[in-house]
């Protein structure tokens, strides 16, 4: 009835018969059991790496996946999953709907998939090759990133300097005021103590 029915008749047959021997039958157990594969990156939250070496804004190369060779720009990184958004890379297709009451016209959008993290490597600077990194401390005590190809010193990026989302400058009501903040409003009586 099944792809493996044929097989089951014959380990059947071999438990019958006398001359069955112990090797054949943990061949057939062996080759009746479904082959599952491994990916050691989706199989627990544990796989997570300890620390994400490729950071927003860095330029990274696949070397592994459908999209091996392809270079790009960090535009995200999603830390619980463990997987890059990559500017240009793993690109799909979305068909979105009209919507005549908002007044929009039904059209084809071209969005970046995440990438996993360990199929991803940065390209060295001097290079210009994908590499892994070490991380080292400078002599005033800096932690730098280090190309494991050339030696180089991997930068971090500039975008990382500026905030995502800027501060206000601008004083809402319910904010203290500058000459505000030192004024002092009350004044703890001293019991006991005779000056």
């Amino acid at each position: 009835n099944g792809p493996f029915h044929d097989l089951h008749h014959d380990i059947a047959s071999l438990n019958m018969s006398n001359g069955a021997s112990l090797g054949k039958m943990r061949l057939l157990k062996k080759l009746m059991t479904p082959k599952v594969s491994y990916k050691p990156q989706l199989s627990s939250p544990n796989a997570l790496p300890k620390k994400f070496s490729i950071l927003r804004g860095d330029t990274v190369e696949v070397i592994n996946g459908p999209c091996t060779g392809e270079r790009g720009v960090v535009s995200s990184v999603l830390r619980k999953n463990a997987r890059l958004i990559i500017e240009g890379v793993n690109v799909r297709s979305r068909k979105l709907k009209s919507n005549p009451a908002r007044g929009l016209s039904a059209k084809v959008q071209d969005k970046a998939v995440s990438v996993h993290y360990s199929n991803v490597n940065l390209v060295c600077p001097v290079m210009d090759k994908p590499t892994r990194i070490s991380r080292k401390y400078l002599e005033d005590g800096t932690k730098v990133r280090v190309s494991k190809l050339s030696g180089a010193i991997i930068p971090r990026p500039l975008i990382l300097s500026e905030r995502r989302r800027p501060q206000r400058t601008e004083l809402t009501e319910k904010e203290t005021k500058e000459e505000d903040v030192f004024e002092v409003t009350y004044e703890k009586e001293r019991k006991g103590i005779k000056g």
